[in-house]
């Protein structure tokens, strides 16, 4: 299905309002995003709340947790790709490691898709970010317990991660980030990001809340845990990234800095999570078969003061950028609700839906309703449910603070529904996308399965 990528930037409004939503809820203190699609970033903002702490600007910097995994398996591929090492070396042929409870040690690709046999170690992993290098040889030497055989079966490992990150240490002579520095992030011209303190930008205070208060987190300086989730960096910085490993997918795109076949590789799915015959793990990354768009690659990332998600759909090159500096604040939500609000709106069909006439009407009259309200037109439509279910006043009220939000003229011209990202379950159903000078709502109707049929739903909401 096409995808208009020049509508992307209209999705700004209701991106402000997810990211203000989740401050009002007391999700987070603040709640910073940004849009991106194939020719870079589109669009960005931030909300917070004043009486916890200054509302960061909109170049702060957060830790991004596990996002970082994307930037290990990418650093780790770089190696490969030179033939220093490869996917298939067991663990113990490049780290004084030793296996416990387990046939054989796992490779590094079964570590870097979390099929290594490492029992979920959440959020212990979180907690040793600033470790030495001493004690962590210690304790990988004292011995890894493994709970499956490696490439048999899921399970999400953290400290998985930090053992890639001491093996890039052991085979690339210099430590952990200065690897990533100069194979990644200063060849593709990267700022914004770094893991610590001296990174270019201002960086928000992590926060937890306890007993209904927001309570400042300590910092943790970088060490040897820093390969599962050190990374701090800007939205719009964490958006480049991902839309470089997005172009992956593109016609022509460069394989500079790292192949394009390796890119593609971190996306692929490898190791199924069980639960979800749609989700598998990559190499750094989440790999999700959506029902309406496809594929969908994406991190979350969970830290002690910080969350974290980054997705993107390959097929358009759009993507979402969400941090928040709430402790394991669960910025999956707003940014899986942001990126399908960005799909929908954006999908472009080739045809249009197959509609009952009266459904084609009533969504002439909501078209209508959006310009200039009328009661009575509405009615002329609306089964008895619809009044009952939200008055007309309240239906107004809505109506009219989203088209002065979207800066819908009342003049506009109606839209063909093939550029309307229309979509249809039954002809009795339409979703459509309308379009202002500022913003775009996506509107929602339904009918009643009668001779004469009415609308029975109204949806209407900043997309």
């Amino acid at each position: 299905m096409p995808y208009r990528a020049d509508r992307a930037p209209l999705a700004a409004p209701a991106l402000d309002e997810i990211a203000a939503a989740r401050v009002r809820d007391g999700r987070t203190p603040a709640c910073s995003w940004a849009v991106f699609g194939p020719e870079g970033v589109l669009a960005a903002g931030v909300s917070g709340d004043e009486s916890v702490a200054p509302v960061p600007e909109a170049g702060t910097a957060f830790r991004v947790a596990s996002c970082t995994k994307s930037v290990t398996a990418a650093t780790l591929l770089s190696f490969v790709a030179e033939g220093s090492l490869s996917l298939d070396t067991p663990l113990t042929e490049v780290l004084d490691a030793t296996v416990l409870g387990a046939s054989r040690a796992p490779t590094l690709g079964e570590l870097a898709s979390m099929s290594g046999g490492i029992p979920i170690d959440d959020p212990w992993a979180d907690r040793q970010e600033s470790l030495s290098t001493p004690d962590f040889d210690r304790l990988v030497g004292d011995g890894i317990r493994l709970s499956y055989e490696p490439g048999t079966t899921y399970e999400y490992s953290s400290f998985a991660y930090a053992i890639l990150g001491r093996v890039l240490e052991r085979v690339g002579g210099k430590p952990y980030p200065q690897l990533v520095r100069e194979r990644i992030l200063e060849p593709l011209g990267l700022t914004g990001l770094g893991y610590d303190r001296r990174i270019d930008a201002p960086i928000a205070e992590g926060f937890a809340k306890v007993e209904g208060r927001w309570i400042r987190q300590p910092w943790a300086e970088p060490g040897a845990f820093s390969a599962l989730g050190g990374l701090i960096a800007t939205p719009t910085a964490l958006a480049t990234w991902a839309g470089w490993l997005a172009a992956a997918w593109r016609d022509g795109a460069s394989d500079d800095v790292l192949g394009v076949a390796l890119r593609r590789a971190m996306q692929e799915p490898r190791t199924p999570v069980p639960g979800s015959a749609r989700t598998h793990y990559g190499l750094g990354l989440v790999v999700e078969e959506d029902p309406r768009h496809g594929r969908i690659v994406s991190h979350s990332g969970g830290y002690p003061g910080y969350g974290a998600n980054m997705r993107w759909h390959p097929e358009s090159g759009l993507g979402v950028i969400v941090l928040e500096n709430g402790r394991y604040s669960g910025a999956t939500r707003p940014a899986t609700l942001a990126l399908h609000l960005l799909l929908d709106s954006a999908a472009d069909p080739e045809a249009e839906p197959t509609l009952w006439p009266e459904t084609a009407a009533a969504r002439h009259v909501v078209e209508d309703l959006l310009r200039t309200w009328d009661d009575a037109a509405l009615a002329g439509v609306a089964a008895d449910n619809l009044v009952l279910d939200e008055s007309f006043a309240l239906r107004r009220a809505h109506a009219e603070r989203l088209r002065d939000r979207i800066g819908l003229a009342a003049d506009a011209p109606v839209l063909p529904l093939t550029g309307s990202a229309a979509r249809s379950d039954s002809p009795a159903h339409l979703a459509w996308t309308v379009v202002g000078a500022t913003g775009a709502i996506r509107c929602e109707i339904r009918l009643t399965p009668v001779r004469e049929p009415k609308l029975q739903t109204l949806h209407l909401r900043l997309t």
